[in-house]
């Protein structure tokens, strides 16, 4: 960390705090053109600065996910966690020059839009969730042969994160990310884990082949609300778990949960929803701090925006525990009452507290 941050200049580290506080503090959209417009009021400070730094993004994308790695083991000292996988539409409708766009599905809007796709893991223990590492995730018809699946992603993510010692206690994702290969890589690093899985995936369990949502041993009776049983999985061997959930209609569905772990039935359902946070993150960093607003034409600098706002969800992270407040946006605008320079006293004291960014 200490090599990476030496090698920056000073004129970079302030640009670097700048980025920050016009993310946090400018009501616009979060481009460089805005932003640079809001800092030119308070400090003097050039939209062409703000588009500077992210012409450094070569230099920066090396020392994003170590800055991430040391925010997140900063929180992990004070309580355990655990690591969730999930994946994000970052929605950019009007692009045409800008490398790997292509038509997504929105799930917030409903529709299909232009965008990019990127799958990211959080590590959270309750308090705090700190985005911590993204890979853009690219459909086959746009790269070819160097198509790689989500779950392929979320492995490289998880290798990254067991290489630089964040510390987790199990990892929690969805039915997307419940492929096979994903299953046996944490099966064979002995990595525990808690997932939604498929409801049509076959099990052997009593001498009977068969679906979850048709096997016998997972069927519930009466007032039972979960029920878990021990299975083989492609030759694994796994506790498989059914719990019946009331949607928003009111109406009754039933979830099917794989985890390596031996818990009771409820217990599934607890870690399983700890996922909540990452989708907590992805919405408070697309309304609040512009995710989906830069308008960058390269994916380098596109990346360098994203890592920077990685970093500004984290500080309000620490902001909101320190003040004791509800959520980041609470502490977005606890810092918005105060004269701009406090704000960025504040981020300075943090960056240097808690990521040792002098």
């Amino acid at each position: 960390m200490e090599n990476i941050l030496n090698h920056l200049s000073k004129k970079l580290k302030i640009n670097f705090l700048f980025y920050v506080l016009a993310l946090i503090l400018c009501k616009e959209n979060k481009t460089c053109k805005t932003m640079g417009r809001f800092l030119k009021k308070l400090f003097g400070v050039s939209h062409d600065r703000l588009y500077g730094i992210l012409s450094k993004s070569s230099t920066l994308l090396k020392l994003f996910p170590k800055l991430m790695v040391t925010i997140a083991q900063h929180f992990s000292k004070q309580k355990k966690g655990s690591l969730s996988i999930d994946d994000t539409s970052i929605l950019k409708p009007y692009s045409e020059k800008l490398p790997g766009v292509w038509a997504i599905f929105d799930v917030v809007l409903g529709r299909t839009e232009r965008g990019l796709k990127k799958v990211a893991a959080a590590w959270g223990n309750g308090d705090v969730t700190i985005p911590l590492e993204f890979k853009w995730y690219f459909y086959k018809a746009v790269v070819g042969e160097n198509y790689k699946s989500k779950s392929q992603i979320a492995i490289s993510i998880i290798k990254f994160c067991l290489k630089n010692n964040i510390k987790f206690q199990y990892v929690v994702f969805d039915a997307h990310y419940s492929t096979i290969e994903m299953i046996k890589f944490l099966q064979r690093m002995r990595i525990r884990f808690v997932a939604k899985i498929p409801c049509n995936r076959k099990i052997h369990c009593t001498g009977i082949f068969e679906q979850l949502k048709k096997h016998p041993s997972l069927k519930l009776f009466r007032n039972e609300r979960s029920k878990r049983i021990e299975a083989s999985y492609h030759d694994m061997k796994l506790y498989f778990s059914v719990h019946k959930r009331k949607d928003k209609s009111g109406e009754y569905n039933y979830m099917y949960i794989v985890s390596n772990i031996d818990l009771i039935a409820k217990n599934y359902i607890k870690i399983y929803d700890e996922r909540w946070d990452i989708e907590e993150t992805f919405r408070t960093i697309k309304q609040l701090l512009g995710l989906n607003q830069c308008a960058a034409r390269s994916l380098e600098k596109q990346e360098a925006h994203i890592y920077f706002i990685f970093f500004t969800y984290s500080f309000l992270q620490y902001e909101k525990n320190k003040n004791s407040l509800k959520n980041p946006e609470s502490a977005g605008r606890f810092l918005g009452d105060f004269q701009p320079e406090e704000a960025m006293s504040r981020i300075t004291s943090f960056s240097e507290t808690v990521c040792c960014f002098a």
